[in-house]
């Protein structure tokens, strides 16, 4: 068994680029079984709004005096290193996570387990796989909900249960369905599998000399690669891809919105001379603002902030806002416009 990780936090909203946690709790389980469990209050820096201190208990009060995650940044991440995370919605955790040790100068990757998908996959049979509906469906057994390590424990309890409910080989398949192996041409290290993110975002595939052959955008780099190698090439252009192929690079991304807007900027810079060009988009004047200044964009961790249209960036935090808006505002571009104007309805004045 490989060691694991069972995670669950508090926050103080849905957007890590805004939000921040307030609470972590961590379930630590040993490939001989044993089990540690961690709790720790934050300090998020913002004030907790009324409806989360009603939902999770926790109040401003209670974490006036607790530490901002950078203080607490290296035990998190000791307790975490080399272990499967798992959690339940692990974009979210693993999302908010990964934003908070990024502000703290800290790099963090894991292999992610998800129990929503995980339920999915064996108990087909069921419409629901929220947590509350796993607490009833297997009598789980809820010291508090809404609290950091109580929920971390339904999670492991949850993981005991399907060890009973159903046999090894059924459950690894439904967890190597969520993180495949890619099937990577031989020329490729092999420890490239190893390393590719299971997190939305760009990969490119290069040849010896660097240039690009494709360039493509996925939800999960570490799938997307591993289906692209997975079946035999159907056409001359995908067999010369894989005698070509060398390196694959990438770029991990907030979400689609962030991958589609990486992507454009890598066709541009190095278009992929073995990939079918995309069509134009029709330029014109840029359309009305409809903003009296610039906006927000949340998507995952990151807020990407756009004015009259133009794409300044994306930001982790809000105090990065003003040296973002420095920089001035790049020409009109048509593509960016249409990717961003799907997206329209999301947009929050700054």
């Amino acid at each position: 068994m490989h060691p694991l990780a069972f995670v669950d936090l508090e926050t103080t909203g849905a957007t890590a680029g805004i939000d921040r946690i307030t609470e972590i709790g961590i379930v630590e389980v040993d490939p001989d079984g044993s089990v540690r469990e961690w709790q720790q209050l934050v300090a998020p820096g913002v004030p907790i709004p009324p409806f989360i201190e009603q939902l999770t208990g926790i109040s401003n009060a209670m974490v006036a005096g607790a530490p901002p995650f950078a203080a607490v940044a290296d035990e998190a991440r000791r307790r975490l290193e080399g272990r499967l995370f798992i959690a339940h919605n692990a974009r979210f955790d693993y999302g908010f996570l990964k934003s908070e040790f990024r502000r703290a100068g800290i790099a963090f990757r894991a292999r992610v387990l998800c129990t929503v998908q995980l339920s999915r996959s064996l108990y087909p049979e069921y419409s629901r796989h929220s947590l509350d509906a796993l607490i009833e469906r297997h009598r789980l057994v809820a010291d508090a909900r809404h609290r950091a390590l109580a929920d971390a424990q339904l999670i492991h309890q949850f993981w005991q249960k399907i060890h009973v409910d159903r046999d090894a080989d059924e459950i690894g398949a439904a967890m190597a369905a969520q993180n495949p192996v890619p099937k990577l041409p031989p020329q490729l290290d092999p420890g490239l599998a190893d390393e590719l993110p299971d997190t939305p975002g760009v990969f490119a595939l290069h040849d010896a000399a660097g240039e690009a052959l494709y360039i493509g955008r996925s939800g999960n780099i570490a799938r997307q690669v591993a289906a692209h190698f997975a079946a035999p090439p159907r056409t001359g252009r995908e067999r010369e891809i894989r005698e070509r192929v060398r390196h694959v690079a990438w770029q991990e991304a907030s979400g689609e919105i962030g991958a589609r807007l990486v992507e454009v900027r890598w066709r541009r810079e190095s278009p992929p001379t073995l990939q079918r060009p995309r069509q134009p988009v029709a330029s014109g004047p840029a359309p009305r603002w409809p903003f009296a200044g610039p906006a927000a964009l949340a998507e995952g961790g990151c807020l990407h902030v756009i004015d009259d249209w133009r794409y300044l960036g994306c930001i982790d935090d809000a105090g990065e806002l003003p040296a973002l808006l420095s920089r001035g505002r790049p020409p009109f571009d048509a593509e960016i416009h249409a990717i961003l104007c799907k997206h329209a309805g999301q947009l929050r004045p700054l």
